[in-house]
C-alpha cells in the first residue's frame, strides 16, 4: 500500500486495523469483474439467449453483486465513500447538471424506459469507478495481480479459440479469417475494443512479478498474440487508440517508459511475425485462399465506415432540438433509413440525443477531470517502486478508451464497460486519497445508496424485458431490430403502446 498523508492518516490507520475481514470482499470484487471478461469471452454463458443479452444480463447481476457488497461490508463502505468525495464542488455540480439533462430529455419522450435506463447506466457505472478503487485501496498488490492474472488469461483463452479456428479451416479446407472469428462476441469489433482496454496493461508483468524467470518473455508473446488478433482483424479504432495514447504518455510521462515501451515494440513484431505465419500456411492449406489477408491488413482503410455520415445526422438532429436532443437512445428513430443504434462516438451521441447544453458540459468535466488526471501522472506518489510506472500503463488504457469511444461508442458494449469499470476503478485505487475526504460524507452515502437502488431497477428492468422481448420484435413499426444498444435486438425506436403479445 502506498505511504499516505499525515493529515487523516489515523482514520486510514483504523480503517485497515484486521484487514482479514476487509480483504476478502476486495478481492472478490476484481476476481469477479475479470472472471466475468473471461468467461463470458470463451464460452456460451446463457444459451438461451444471444452472446450479446446474455453478457448485459450477466453484467447488469454482477453490478448489483458488487454495490450491494459494498454497501454491506463496513470497511469497504468507507472507503468507497472515501473515493466519492474525491470530486471537487464544479464537478459534482457539472455531473448533477448533465445528468439532470439527461433525464428530462428521457421523460419527454412517448417510450421513455431505454432513454431513462442509458441516463441511469452512467450514475451506476460512476458509483462502481468507486468501489473498485475501494477494493483496490484495501485489496493492494493482491488486486494488481487478480486483475492482471486474468486479463492475461483472457487473451491466451481468446487467442487458443481462435487458432482452433484456422486449425479446423486448414484441416476441412475452408479458409478461415475475419468473418468467421470471435464467435463468443456479436461482432468481432468487440473484442477489438476490449483489446484497447486490456491490451496496455499487460505489458505490467515484467513490472508486477519482478524477477521471476521467463516473464518478459511470456510478456512479449501475450502481447504478441493480442497485436495478431488485431492485425488479423484489421482493428482501425484499436491500433489507432492505442498508438496514440502509448505516443503520448511516452511524451508526458518519459521516466516511465521503459516499463513498458520495449514490451509493446516487441509484441508489435511478435504479432506481425505470428500474423505472417499464419497467412503463409493459410495460403498453402486453403482450398481457396486470398480473403485472409484482403480483410485484414489488406482490406481498404481510408475510409470512415460511415462515420462521417452518422455524424452528420447527429449535428441535424441537435440543430433541429439544440436543448434536448433528440432523446437518449433514440438517434436514427425519425429517419426512413436504417442506421445503427448509436452514431459510433460518444461526442456525437451525445450531441445529437441530448443537446449541446449537455455536450458543453461534458466537454466542461472532461476538461476538469482530464487536467487532475494528468498532472497527477507527473507527481511522484508513495513508496512503491512498481505504482507510479502503474499509474502510466493503466493511463494507456484509459486515453486510448477515451479516444476509441470518440471513434467507435464503444462505452455501450457489456464487455467493455466491465473492462472500463475495472481499469478505471484501479487506476483511482492506486493514487493517494484526498484530505478532506470525509468532508461530504452524507452526500457520497446518498450516493452510492443510489447507485445501488439504480442498479437493482435496472437489473430488475432487463428481466422483465427478456420476456416481453419477443412482443416488442412483432409489433414494432420499424420493420426490424436495430443493432446493439441496451440489448442486441430489443431496443426498437417505436414498437407501439402495447406490450400484449399478439395473438
Amino acid at each position: 500500500m502506498e505511504n499516505l498523508p499525515q493529515e487523516g492518516k489515523s482514520k486510514e490507520n483504523n480503517l485497515e486495523e484486521s484487514t482479514a475481514s476487509s480483504l476478502n470482499p476486495a478481492l472478490a470484487i476484481v476476481f469477479s469483474l475479470g472472471f466475468f471478461l473471461l468467461i463470458t469471452s470463451t464460452f456460451y454463458p446463457l444459451s438461451e439467449l444471444t452472446v450479446f443479452d446474455a453478457k448485459r444480463i450477466l453484467e447488469l447481476g454482477l453490478f448489483v453483486a458488487v454495490l450491494v457488497s459494498a454497501v454491506a461490508f463496513t470497511k469497504l463502505r468507507l472507503r468507497t465513500i472515501e473515493q466519492l468525495n474525491r470530486l471537487g464542488t464544479p464537478e459534482r455540480i457539472a455531473i448533477a447538471l448533465f445528468i439532470a439533462l439527461g433525464i428530462w430529455s428521457s421523460l419527454r419522450l412517448d417510450q421513455s424506459a431505454y432513454a431513462l435506463v442509458d441516463v441511469l447506466m452512467i450514475i451506476q457505472i460512476m458509483v462502481l469507478f468507486s468501489v473498485v478503487a475501494a477494493s483496490r485501496r484495501l485489496a493492494g498488490t493482491g488486486f494488481d495481480l487478480c486483475a492482471l492474472l486474468l486479463l492475461s488469461s483472457l487473451g491466451v483463452a481468446v487467442f487458443i479459440q481462435e487458432f482452433m479456428g484456422y486449425l479446423a479451416g486448414w484441416v476441412g479446407g475452408f479458409e478461415f479469417s475475419y468473418n468467421h472469428s470471435l464467435i463468443h462476441f456479436a461482432h468481432p469489433r468487440f473484442y477489438n475494443q476490449l483489446q484497447t482496454w486490456s491490451i496496455p496493461v499487460l505489458a505490467a508483468l515484467p513490472l508486477l512479478f519482478p524477477g521471476k524467470r521467463g516473464i518478459r518473455q511470456i510478456c512479449v508473446i501475450l502481447l504478441g498474440l493480442q497485436w495478431f488478433l488485431v492485425i488479423s482483424t484489421a482493428a482501425r479504432g484499436t491500433t489507432v487508440s492505442l498508438v496514440i495514447s502509448m505516443l503520448f504518455i511516452a511524451l508526458w510521462v518519459p521516466q516511465h517508459r521503459k516499463f513498458w515501451l520495449k514490451y509493446q515494440l516487441a509484441g508489435v513484431i511478435a504479432g506481425i511475425v505470428i500474423y505472417a505465419g499464419i497467412y503463409q500456411v493459410n495460403e498453402s492449406l486453403s482450398a481457396q485462399p486470398g480473403s485472409f489477408f484482403a480483410t485484414s491488413v489488406g482490406r481498404p482503410m481510408a475510409h470512415t465506415s460511415g462515420r462521417s455520415y452518422f455524424w452528420n445526422l447527429t449535428i441535424d438532429d441537435a440543430i433541429d432540438q439544440p436543448i434536448l436532443g433528440t432523446g437518449p437512445t433514440r438517434f436514427g428513430c425519425d429517419r426512413n433509413v436504417w442506421v445503427p443504434a448509436h452514431p459510433h462516438s460518444i461526442l456525437f451521441r451525445i450531441i445529437g440525443e441530448w443537446g449541446f447544453i449537455a455536450f458543453g458540459l461534458l466537454l466542461f468535466i472532461a476538461v476538469l477531470i482530464g487536467s487532475k488526471f494528468l498532472t497527477g501522472l507527473r507527481q511522484q506518489h508513495g513508496s512503491d517502486p512498481a505504482a507510479n510506472p502503474l499509474r502510466s500503463i493503466l493511463a494507456i488504457s484509459l486515453i486510448a478508451g477515451v479516444i476509441h469511444a470518440c471513434l467507435s461508442g464503444l462505452f455501450i458494449m457489456p464487455a467493455s464497460q466491465v473492462a472500463m469499470i475495472l481499469l478505471v476503478g484501479w487506476k483511482l485505487g492506486l493514487d493517494m486519497n484526498s484530505s478532506k475526504d470525509l468532508e461530504k460524507k452524507p452526500i457520497a452515502l446518498f450516493t452510492l445508496l443510489l447507485g445501488t437502488m439504480i442498479g437493482l431497477a435496472v437489473f430488475v428492468f432487463a428481466l422483465s424485458e427478456i420476456q416481453q422481448m419477443p412482443a416488442k420484435m412483432e409489433i414494432s413499426n420499424s420493420g426490424g431490430p436495430m443493432t446493439p444498444r441496451f440489448w442486441q435486438n430489443g431496443e426498437l425506436c417505436d414498437w407501439g403502446h402495447s406490450l400484449m403479445t399478439p395473438n
